[in-house]
């Protein structure tokens, strides 16, 4: 199945149908850059990704565990039903997986846009696409490293489906790269 539609930068995309525990049916997913990503989506994510990339690539502290301290978000224990508990529906972070030695720390980072406001795309169209869009990655520091910790980014295929299931039903993947840039 196949379904078009002008992106941001003018780029086709493909909807894919993909049949995993996180996604059903069809789903369009955004991966790369330029991804043709709709602006509003995109400023949407980066308003909550940019203060959180700042305390994980520059953080104001020294140490592991004050480093995952200062990450702005909502903490989750991994437990399916639990996941309930977060008010993600306008958007926001929420983080998981977390762990630290004396010498490192690590985070799985999910955000979510929140819904789309009903406005023109960045090009003056209507808008018709998903209502909001999720990504997750991991974050890995080492604090050997001097003057400042050093942090690495993978980035994720699949996001945890229990935090999926509380977003749009026609929500969006939208890979970590989509938003470098």
């Amino acid at each position: 199945m196949e379904m078009r539609r002008k992106g941001r930068a003018g780029a086709m995309f493909l909807c894919a149908i993909v049949a995993t525990t996180t996604f059903t049916g069809c789903a369009v997913e955004y991966h790369g850059y330029p991804s043709g990503i709709d602006g509003v989506l995109w400023r949407q994510v980066a308003s909550f990704e940019d203060p959180l990339s700042q305390r994980l690539y520059s953080p104001p502290v020294d140490g592991p565990t004050a480093y995952l301290d200062t990450l702005p978000g909502a903490r989750w224990d991994g437990d399916a039903p639990s996941a309930a508990e977060f008010e993600i529906e306008q958007g926001g972070i929420v983080l998981y997986n977390i762990s630290s030695t004396d010498a490192s720390a690590h985070v799985s980072v999910f955000i979510a846009s929140g819904p789309r406001p009903a406005i023109p795309t960045d090009d003056g169209y209507a808008y018709n696409g998903p209502s909001e869009v999720y990504t997750c990655y991991d974050v890995r520091a080492d604090f050997r490293s001097q003057p400042m910790p050093s942090a690495e980014r993978d980035i994720l295929t699949k996001c945890p489906t229990p935090l999926v299931e509380l977003l749009a039903e026609d929500v969006a993947f939208a890979s970590g790269e989509v938003f470098d840039g």
